[in-house]
């Protein structure tokens, strides 16, 4: 009720503040420079505001998100207030020039045409610039968005979302904005867009029959990249057939580096289809098993003994995981053992392994120690008879 009672004073006053002026187009131009003189004032405020009182608040949280997009307000937030302010001035001022002149009997578009349309092209092209700054205050704030998550997530040391997914899904986003304000303008316009959706609608079926692969291909990429099985530097099996270390992660294939130098390019989609083992997460340290076979008689005692000794010798074992040794099988030749070790790296699995068999062998030699081996003993029998001499 009193929203009521204020408007008809409003309007009271401005009817009087126009029977005083008693010239209409002074009357709407000096309305019109009020309504924008009100929203520069209201972006002053707000800037006002944010610097003194809200800038402080969020510097005494404990993430920086807020402080970014604070920042990023007050920066475009002035812009977006002055284009809107003019826009809504002009506004007032074409809407005043359709009402009747309280001085003549004619309304002011009719005594003064040239001026509309100039008020018209004015606020068409206010329309755009606002568009386009809603557009580019909106790309800004994703992009704030995605480079808190990117660093959150440390993309400095997952390359695989710094050098794909988030560039990528920056691109993506900038293009949909675009989409978005084109068709918001084509509309203002009165544009007919519906051909244009259905056409592009018709084209993007054409072109995702035609590229179904690729397109499998890029939302693995998609599933991999937020997933996140492994990482660039990750040593991985995929499958039985692809060992090696994750050399890149891309939209359309992972490159791997096998143990021969070669790379390995996978299509993301068998990726996915795949059943994956990371031997570096979630940490690098590694299982190292060495087997053996010893003769039938050996002291057990002192075979373990030696070797844990030699496990313990090399450099690479992990010191705070003690080595383990187990018999695990009365083989047809001997004892079966299992040396098991670990190492903190697991690009020094191979060499320890090696090395750990070279040392075990030399120390049993020391010791007159030989590791069993199958025997196998071939004998020929001789079926030849002999034929008596008939003469």
């Amino acid at each position: 009720m009193w929203i009521t009672q204020l408007q008809m004073q409003l309007e009271k006053i401005l009817l009087s503040f126009r029977n005083y002026i008693h010239d209409d187009l002074a009357f709407q131009i000096i309305m019109t420079v009020l309504v924008f003189l009100g929203f520069m004032i209201i972006a002053k405020t707000l800037s006002y505001i944010s610097s003194k009182v809200l800038k402080p608040l969020v510097k005494k949280t404990t993430g920086d998100l807020d402080d970014r997009i604070l920042a990023l307000i007050q920066r475009s937030s002035f812009r977006l207030l002055i284009l809107l302010g003019g826009y809504i001035a002009l506004g007032y001022f074409r809407s005043g020039f359709h009402s009747i002149s309280i001085v003549s009997s004619r309304s002011l578009i009719q005594s003064y045409p040239v001026l509309m349309r100039v008020a018209d092209y004015t606020e068409n092209v206010l329309f755009i610039l606002l568009v386009i700054q809603v557009l580019i205050s909106s790309t800004n704030l994703i992009y704030v968005v995605f480079d808190w998550y990117a660093e959150k997530i440390h993309v400095q040391e997952n390359k695989d979302l710094g050098g794909s997914l988030i560039p990528l899904l920056k691109k993506t986003t900038r293009l949909l904005l675009t989409c978005a304000a084109i068709i918001i303008i084509l509309s203002k316009f009165n544009v007919n867009i519906s051909a244009f959706i259905v056409s592009l609608g018709v084209g993007s079926l054409a072109i995702a029959l035609a590229a179904q692969d690729t397109l499998s291909n890029m939302i693995s990429g998609f599933i991999i990249m937020s997933d996140r099985p492994f990482r660039i530097g990750d040593r991985i099996k995929i499958g039985n057939d692809i060992f090696g270390d994750v050399e890149g992660i891309g939209i359309r294939s992972t490159k791997i580096l096998d143990f021969d130098k070669n790379v390995i390019i996978v299509p993301n989609n068998d990726i996915v289809k795949s059943r994956i083992i990371n031997l570096t997460y979630p940490s690098s340290v590694i299982r190292v098993v060495i087997e053996l076979t010893l003769p039938f008689g050996v002291d057990l005692p002192f075979i373990k003994e030696k070797l844990v000794a030699i496990a313990k010798a090399d450099p690479d074992v992990d010191p705070e995981l003690n080595p383990e040794v187990y018999l695990v099988k009365f083989g047809e030749t001997g004892l079966e053992f299992q040396l098991t070790v670990r190492t903190l790296d697991y690009t020094k699995a191979f060499d320890l392994r090696c090395r750990i068999r070279e040392n075990i062998y030399m120390e049993l030699q020391k010791d007159g120690i030989e590791l069993a081996y199958p025997h196998r003993i071939v004998s020929i029998e001789n079926n030849t008879k002999t034929e008596p001499n008939k003469n």
